[in-house]
């Protein structure tokens, strides 16, 4: 399968999910916090998901941009198991997004964001260079740091989950 056609249908879909993503961020409860702040519950998931969306914007840009190969066979049908091979990794991130939103409730912010970043690091790096420490360090700095410059500085709640409440 070329590669114009596996970005064309990798942006279409995550343009799906990216506007799906958006509009459920707008049924988000917005806490009052501990005053009145420009970041509320509701800024940081539709920043992901207008990133979500230029990335999809950009992928089928790319597809529409790129001249097909020389040596592609006209009507070749199109084949979802090689694809899905071809992007396995965007199907992990999807699990993993939608593991993280599951958690979030029941866990807490910190820990189903270590879980996400941790799961994400490893779907991202290299199989060779693979470390499970390093990508343990990096999503407890980064969900810790995350959660203190939320709450401490921007003054926005963030949820401590069912178990610890």
């Amino acid at each position: 399968m070329n590669n114009k056609r596996n970005d064309l249908i990798t942006g279409i879909v995550l343009a799906l999910f990216a506007l799906w993503y958006f509009y459920e961020a707008l049924s988000i409860r917005i806490f009052a916090g501990m005053g009145k702040a420009v970041v509320n519950s509701t800024t940081m998931p539709k920043i992901w998901a207008v990133c979500l969306l230029l990335l999809a914007g950009a992928l089928i840009l790319r597809s529409l941009r790129t001249p097909a190969p020389k040596d592609a066979k006209s009507g070749s049908g199109f084949n979802l198991g090689a694809w899905v091979k071809a992007n396995y990794e965007v199907f992990l991130t999807f699990a993993a997004l939608f593991l993280y939103a599951a958690l979030m409730e029941p866990l807490g912010f910190i820990i189903s964001s270590i879980l996400y970043i941790f799961a994400q690091t490893l779907i991202l790096m290299d199989k060779g260079h693979r470390s499970y420490v390093k990508a343990l360090v990096i999503a407890v700095v980064c969900s810790v740091a995350s959660y203190a410059l939320f709450v401490y500085w921007l003054a926005v709640l963030l949820p401590v989950g069912a178990i610890f409440e």
